[in-house]
């Protein structure tokens, strides 16, 4: 009964039209315009592997990669798949040019088949010389970290891995009849060569996890290794963060006990109490007696004492004074007096 029912839907089923049908090659999507830009950035002339290889993957995502690598053939012009073919042509050629450079856009506007644009950017731009090589090389000799973080450094130098296969691809066997499986054996090589170059160029502060990792028979895969080495970079994160923390707090208990070391040293030399808070941050200042409280207008030792005064209620200012008036009354003795 299934089976039937299966068959009976199948032969019922309703046939969409090319331009309708989602799985159908001449479908367009209502989101797709002739003027978006597929990719993030215009090729303008550099990186063409990168470029090539993110249109490929959106011409995919569109179901039009056909119109270019030649799969989908153009149909005669009395066919019902004409008109299709020519909107789904004329839509791809336009998102090719559309994600082009201005100066190589008006190279290839003459071109009315998006095969013929993509055969033509092959030709011009899609070969490797040996400056290529050169040039990336020369870069990886010079990159290193330097300020930058694990993540950047990695990401900068794997870029330029990339940009090097593209340009010069490793050797592999062809002839599927080797059983010493030459071709992991090759990448292998490949992969740790290109681990050792990466923990050369980073920072001497990764000494000691670098040295662990070389100790390591077999060598760890590259990914492993960018992750201790991204853990250890926040570990030492961590670690200045709290010893910072620390030198701060330090810093602030010295000057604690610096604030009071010298507030005793004032207190003794004025002879007034370290807690006494209303004079010492008193705004008056005696520069006769050198006594915070008074002002020397206010003075008692230069304008007398007030009557009933029965003396100061802090002893160390009552001897103070005491000591301050005995000796202002023997510097102002007579000889007369002194005889």
């Amino acid at each position: 009964m299934a089976d039937t029912g299966n068959a009976w839907n199948i032969h019922n089923r309703t046939v969409l039209p090319q331009i309708q049908d989602q799985s159908s090659i001449y479908y367009i999507h209502p989101s797709d315009y002739t003027s978006s830009q597929v990719v993030s950035v215009k090729f303008n002339g550099n990186g063409f592997t990168n470029w090539k290889r993110s249109m490929v993957r959106s011409l995919i995502s569109k179901n039009k990669f056909g119109f270019v690598d030649g799969s989908v053939a153009k149909p005669d012009t009395n066919s019902p798949d004409f008109k299709a073919w020519e909107r789904c042509n004329t839509l791809v050629c336009t998102w090719l040019i559309a994600n082009l450079d201005e100066t190589i856009a008006g190279s290839v506007m003459c071109f009315s088949n998006a095969i013929d644009i993509w055969c033509d950017l092959e030709d011009r731009f899609g070969f490797a010389t040996m400056a290529q090589v050169y040039a990336v090389e020369q870069q990886l000799t010079d990159v290193h970290q330097g300020s930058k973080s694990v993540s950047e450094f990695y990401t900068e130098i794997r870029t330029l891995w990339d940009e090097l296969s593209d340009a010069s691809p490793l050797a592999f066997c062809t002839c599927n009849k080797c059983v010493c499986n030459v071709n992991q054996r090759i990448r292998k090589k490949e992969q740790e060569r290109r681990l050792i170059q990466f923990m050369m160029k980073l920072a001497d502060k990764f000494s000691t996890i670098r040295g662990n990792i070389l100790m390591q028979q077999p060598l760890p895969p590259i990914a492993n290794a960018f992750k201790l080495f991204s853990q250890e970079e926040r570990h030492q994160e961590i670690a200045q963060l709290s010893s910072n923390t620390e030198s701060l707090a330090f810093l602030a208990d010295n000057k604690k006990t610096l604030d009071h070391s010298q507030q005793s040293a004032n207190s003794a030399y004025s002879g007034t109490k370290p807690n006494s808070v209303a004079k010492r941050n008193s705004k008056y200042y005696c520069t006769h007696c050198k006594i915070a409280g008074h002002s020397i207008e206010r003075c008692f030792k230069i304008n007398g004492y007030p009557p009933g005064f029965k003396g100061f209620k802090d002893k160390k200012m009552a001897a103070m004074s005491s000591s301050n008036a005995s000796n202002d009354d023997t510097a102002h003795i007579t000889n007369a007096q002194y005889q």
